[in-house]
């Protein structure tokens, strides 16, 4: 009990100290990341040894291994990675067998053996996606195209760890020795027992694969949050016990795991109940990785311990770099992204954990790892605004103009800059009115394959006046920004201002706070998503209340005036007619045709009796080929008309019948 209660008191110091440092971290703009592992150097045996259960925090940070994984099986269902396959299959394959191999090369030509140096190159291959794209988002950067570049890369790392994980015993076999008891490594077994454990493992998730849709279903209709998290835990862990069962990792069942979960219908929920035991975890993992981080070996070896940094950091970032080259992107899409990514990433921790049991590192070149990886994850900040920079110098001294502008493309009256989701629209509206325009894409690929079909697009960086020229600025009398480029946006806005103050820039940002800093670069109109949606929202969630509609128009213009957008229209759209029966349960409308005969042919809508008897309502007449433009008690209904009626859902066959040809009489029998 007395060790139990010493256990338990560590833990709550522990945590502790990570909400103190998240806190400070948050406050610095640093990832917390960093500040767990900065916390478990200072409880660490090699700063004050607060921890004296250093193995009970080591099996817990096991623990958090495995449901670190789960996480990222649950974010990454297959049908939400089509998008980025590119980026996935061609440059994150390029940037993790490049730094393997270059690292297992130069590893091995030092002396290392080579199960180790390829072990060291699955180390260095690995980024932090946390940290990466924690930068990404609070700048605003995630949809640019190097933030889908990083993305991309980012998710194929995060992939490429299960198979790492897989082939570490069969390294470890090759090194030498296990040790025997490796609770997520496993013994190594025998090619034949391996390839029999692959296809129980193939038949163990065929089956959970059928089953998991019914479960969930069964679990989630009991609409209890216990149950559900229960289940969750049930899932998560009994696959990793089975993969463990059968020579794998623990970690590895718990991805897939992750995996069939990530497509069900209850995908959300799920990710919501793990997140809190996922970050509670993770926070102890990383405590427990910097308990490994050992500050002598700088002093003793700093010469060395900086070489290693640069040289981490540098090559990668190089191989980051071809990788995007292999996408075609521009210089400045390269250099963002490889300094993006040029850090060590938290799951090299996970296998530096796997690798420990296997003994596959030598204790000397596991430290030095550990003190590189930290540097490197902890200058990420620094990394990024420096990629920043040098992209801005970048763009500033060269232009992107693959693609040859004719004469034609110099005369047109529009110019679109980006050509996503938002210039397709806006291209395809042009074409349709006969507008003629010009698109300036970045994406080599999409410059291809829409030229193929005819649209009028250029390989081009807008943000050069030299480019902007070319595409006949000069003639053009509208300039739309649909890029995902914060400032790349602005610096368009500007140089259209100053150097062809006749064209209107009407410009799209991400968010409400990018309004005024495109204003002010001359931008005349910005649509800002984040405001739009929320109008779209507002409205739809008052007319599910029946609100008037002129009551939601001052509601929004309200929404638009604190946004700083009142000047744009704030009309309300009307609701459709097929929308009536959702506000006013009961209520439906009918098309019907007015028949010869009928009870209601000749007659004006006063005298027919239609709403008297049937409580229904003609609220339009279309006679002949047009329809009538007022509708009143005195409308007279002809035969041939087509009329629209609205009324109770349980009349509508009585009012049907006020339209139709009178039923034949019948024939009275005879006395």
């Amino acid at each position: 009990m007395f060790v139990l209660e010493q256990v338990l008191l560590e833990l709550a110091l522990l945590f502790a100290l990570c909400v103190g440092v998240a806190v400070t971290f948050h406050r610095l703009r640093l990832p917390p990341i960093v500040g767990f592992l900065v916390a478990g150097v200072l409880v660490g045996p090699h700063a004050i040894a607060l921890v004296q259960h250093e193995e009970m925090v080591r099996e817990l940070a096991e623990v958090g291994i495995v449901v670190m994984l789960f996480a990222v099986g649950l974010e990454v269902p297959l049908r939400q990675l089509r998008r980025l396959r590119r980026a996935i299959l061609v440059a994150g394959s390029v940037q993790i067998a490049g730094t393997v191999l270059v690292t297992a090369v130069i590893c091995w030509f030092i002396g290392m053996s080579w199960p180790a140096a390829v072990f060291l190159g699955f180390l260095l291959s690995l980024s932090s996606t946390a940290a990466s794209s924690k930068m990404l988002i609070d700048h605003g950067e995630l949809s640019a195209p190097h933030g889908r570049t990083v993305l991309g890369i980012a998710v194929a790392q995060d992939l490429a760890v299960v198979p790492m994980i897989l082939l570490i015993p069969l390294l470890a076999s090759m090194n030498g020795p296990q040790v025997l008891g490796a609770s997520i490594v496993g013994a190594s077994p025998s090619p034949l027992m391996a390839l029999a454990n692959f296809g129980l493992l193939a038949l163990v998730v065929v089956v959970a694969k059928l089953l998991v849709k019914p479960l969930v279903t069964l679990v989630c209709a009991t609409r209890n949050r216990e149950l559900f998290v229960l289940f969750l835990a049930t899932w998560c862990l009994g696959l990793a016990a089975v993969t463990a069962h059968l020579g794998m990792s623990l970690a590895l069942g718990a991805f897939l795991a992750g995996i069939l979960l990530a497509d069900s219908d209850h995908h959300s929920q799920a990710v919501a109940e793990v997140e809190p035991f996922r970050d509670a975890f993770a926070s102890l993992f990383f405590v427990s990785i910097g308990m490994l981080f050992n500050w002598r070996t700088i002093v003793d070896a700093p010469g060395t311990v900086t070489v290693i940094v640069v040289a981490v950091v540098g090559g990668k970032a190089l191989l980051i770099a071809l990788a995007a080259q292999v996408l075609g992107q521009p210089f400045w899409v390269r250099i963002r992204a490889a300094l993006t990514l040029a850090q060590v990433g938290e799951f090299s921790f996970v296998l530096v954990q796997l690798g420990n049991r296997s003994n596959l590192l030598p204790a000397s070149a596991e430290a030095l790892f550990v003190v590189a990886a930290v540097v490197s994850i902890a200058a990420t900040p620094l990394l990024y605004v420096f990629g920043r920079r040098l992209a801005l110098r970048a763009r500033n001294s060269s232009a992107v103009l693959a693609t040859p502008v004719s004469d034609k493309d110099r005369e047109n009256d529009a110019i679109l800059v980006g050509y996503g989701p938002t210039g397709r629209v806006v291209a395809a509206g042009l074409e349709a009115a006969g507008i003629s325009y010009v698109v300036a894409e970045m994406n080599s690929a999409t410059v291809r394959s829409e030229r193929e079909r005819g649209v009028p697009i250029v390989l081009a960086d807008a943000t050069r006046v030299s480019v902007l020229n070319n595409l006949g600025l000069a003639k053009a009398q509208l300039v739309v920004l649909a890029i995902n480029d914060a400032t790349a946006t602005r610096r368009v806005a500007q140089l259209v201002s100053q150097h062809a103050p006749q064209a209107h820039i009407l410009a799209r940002a991400a968010y409400n706070n990018e309004v005024a800093p495109l204003m002010r670069s001359g931008a005349h109109e910005v649509v800002p998503q984040e405001l739009e949606a929320s109008v779209e929202i507002l409205v739809r969630v008052l007319r599910r209340f029946l609100v008037a509609d002129n009551e939601i128009g001052r509601q929004v213009r309200s929404v638009r005036a604190a946004a700083g957008s009142a000047d744009r229209a704030s009309s309300v759209p009307p609701a459709e007619a097929s929308e009536i029966a959702d506000f006013v349960p009961g209520l439906g409308f009918s098309v019907r045709r007015v028949a010869l005969g009928s009870a209601v042919a000749g007659r004006a809508l006063r005298d027919s009796g239609v709403r008297r008897h049937t409580a229904c309502t003609v609220v339009a007449v279309r006679r002949v080929d047009k329809n009538l433009l007022t509708i009143d008690q005195d409308t007279v209904l002809e035969p041939g008309d087509t009329v629209v009626v609205i009324g109770p859902q349980l009349r509508l066959l009585d009012a049907a019948a006020m339209f139709a040809e009178p039923a034949a009489s019948e024939p009275r029998a005879k006395p």
